[in-house]
């Protein structure tokens, strides 16, 4: 048995046929592991781009494969029949071959395209008269070969229905293509931070049989199912190995006891692939600490790169310590900030993690804490409200925790205002007070009813004073359309002559989702007052209603409720907003 690591140009640059015995199961990998791999390219590419040393570039394993020789002629190809690994050798071979075709399309230099035909494909004089031979992967399943062997003679059946293997390469050919196209100036050097990630920093781990061995039944051992180590695991076992803890069960307790607990193990779906919480904020703690992205499965390997030359003690207790702020932000219990909580997770801005621990594990005042939360809290409102995509967010959020690591000297809310307020890139963009207020008055409030429910809840508060009662649970309360999505079939006029009703019912439709047309109502209440007319609705707010935001309603607008009063009632909601969400230096 022999082993060794091996990168892109010893498993495919050689004259070779990895042969996929027939015992192997068809192609399985999906969508899952295409995305886990094509994650794990960009990050590296990204970083590649940015300029970091060749030392802090940390190779990507895609696991092992078992390998046994074959015997063939002294002019044929070298045939190594694949025990275990086909998944991974199909799938690297289609995003090579998406990585060629997307350098076609787009260089007008094809040198690339050229360089990586040697990974693909064998020379014709070394394939025995067997064509099979030619492509560096020779699949056992007939259909399996048939797709494989059109996507590397690009010779794709377009009529036929896809199948795994097609839906591979198409997916990595648009994932790369689009990427590479993101700088249409800097196009040569994406294409070659994500050639050096190929054949530079993609490794497996290769385990060759001797002749004797029976690959079925090492086959069989390795598929037998079980659950797989998690990120966690491999740090557990990591501090447990670097503490020399063997079996000191206090020693064991101190360093990771607390991590032991169901609430740790649960899962967390937020993200594509769901998580245990202790692995989603492993990987949180690893990006604050390094303030750089590292997918999921590459959480332990950076941990080992971050960890020579500390104490692992002292880096346990970091651990630890950012462990209990993570379970009081998930809880919404962290001290001070719960209803800025509450927003995040209506708005489902998980990334916003990392940034969050850096503040709570840092020894700063509660002003500059507090500070620093309004400004990522209006940031997140802002753009919420102002529809701009979440895109990118996550990158940013790690620049953000390494700006401020840089800059300690500086007070922390400082750091973040200059830092969110410096960006121009139109999807990070901090929009300002003119930005809220046209949006809001122009174009139909965004977001889904949880997200608008929690600006709502806001106002509501924001206009309570210390005299008010408590607000209370907000959970049975519901936005509600003053002017019903149904006013037609309900019979509300309009105000004045109108001589063009099909023209006047358009101009209206755009006026029913405006800010100003909506509040807050019981779902009883909301079901209540349904469709039915202005006056009918102000008697039901009237009676039932004890929210402050439906009492300033009934006061200001006791007469008509038409184009004209939600268009007032945009401004006065939007100025509102810029007041409780203040835009940088108002913070």
């Amino acid at each position: 048995m022999d082993a060794k690591i091996m990168g892109l140009d010893s498993l495919f640059e050689t004259q070779v046929s990895y042969r996929i015995p027939q015992f192997q199961r068809p192609y399985a990998w999906g969508e899952e592991q295409w995305w886990l791999l094509w994650d794990d390219v960009r990050t590296v590419a990204e970083r590649i781009l940015d300029g970091q040393a060749d030392d802090d570039l940390l190779p990507h394993f895609m696991g092992a494969i078992v390998l046994q020789e074959r015997k063939t002629s002294y002019d044929e190809v070298k045939q190594l029949l694949v025990v275990d690994g086909q998944q991974r050798l199909t799938t690297l071979q289609l995003l090579i071959k998406a990585l060629q075709n997307a350098f076609e399309a787009l260089l007008s230099d094809v040198s690339k395209f050229d360089e990586l035909e040697k990974f693909l494909t064998n020379d014709f004089g070394r394939t025995g008269n067997d064509h099979l031979n030619e492509t560096k992967i020779r699949q056992s399943n007939v259909l399996d070969q048939v797709e494989f062997q059109e996507i590397i003679r690009d010779s794709i059946d377009e009529n036929r229905p896809q199948r795994s293997i097609v839906k591979a390469y198409s997916t990595f050919y648009n994932e790369v293509h689009d990427w590479i196209n993101e700088d249409i100036t800097n196009l040569s050097n994406r294409a070659s931070a994500l050639y050096r990630t190929l054949t530079e920093y993609l490794k497996l781990a290769t385990i060759t049989l001797d002749s004797g061995e029976k690959p079925h039944f090492i086959f069989e051992i390795l598929n037998t199912r079980g659950e797989p180590l998690k990120q966690s695991d491999h740090i557990k076992n990591t501090i447990m190995y670097e503490s020399d803890v063997v079996d000191d069960e206090r020693k064991a307790r101190q360093l990771w006891g607390m991590f032991e607990g169901d609430w740790w193990r649960r899962s967390d779906s937020r993200a594509r692939d769901p998580q245990i919480y202790l692995d989603r904020f492993l990987n949180y703690w690893i990006m604050m600490r390094i303030g750089d992205l590292v997918p999921m499965r590459q959480v332990s390997a950076e941990f080992r790169h971050y960890i020579p030359g500390k104490p692992i003690e002292d880096i346990a207790k970091d651990i630890r310590d950012a462990g209990r702020i993570y379970r009081n932000i998930e809880e919404n219990q962290q001290p001070g900030i719960e209803s800025f909580l509450k927003r995040m997770k209506a708005m489902e801005i998980g990334v916003i993690m990392p940034p969050l621990l850096w503040l709570y594990t840092q020894e700063i005042s509660e002003d500059e804490c507090q500070k620093s939360i309004r400004a990522l809290d209006s940031y997140l409102v802002r753009r919420m409200l102002c529809n701009i995509r979440t895109q990118g967010l996550n990158r940013l959020f790690v620049e953000m925790t390494k700006s401020l690591e840089s800059n300690k000297q500086q007070r922390a809310d400082i750091t973040i205002i200059e830092f969110l307020k410096g960006q121009s890139v139109e999807n990070r963009m901090w929009p300002d007070d003119g930005q809220v207020r046209d949006y809001l008055t122009s174009r139909p409030m965004p977001g889904n009813p949880a997200r608008k429910k929690i600006v709502f809840e806001a106002i509501e508060t924001s206009i309570r004073s210390t005299m008010s009662e408590q607000l209370g649970s907000t959970d049975g309360l519901t936005v509600e359309h003053l002017l019903p999505q149904g006013w037609e079939e309900s019979g509300w006029p309009f105000r004045g002559n109108i001589s063009d009703k099909t023209e006047a019912g358009m101009n209206r439709n755009g006026f029913v989702s405006l800010i100003g047309n909506l509040t807050l109502a019981t779902r009883e209440l909301n079901s209540r007052m349904s469709n039915r007319s202005w006056e009918d609705k102000k008697k039901q707010l009237h009676t039932h209603s004890t929210l402050l935001l439906n009492r300033n309603l009934l006061d200001n607008y006791p007469s008509a409720w038409d184009e004209i009063t939600i268009e007032e009632r945009s401004r006065e909601i939007a100025q509102k907003v810029v007041e409780i969400w203040p835009y940088a230096d108002g913070i």
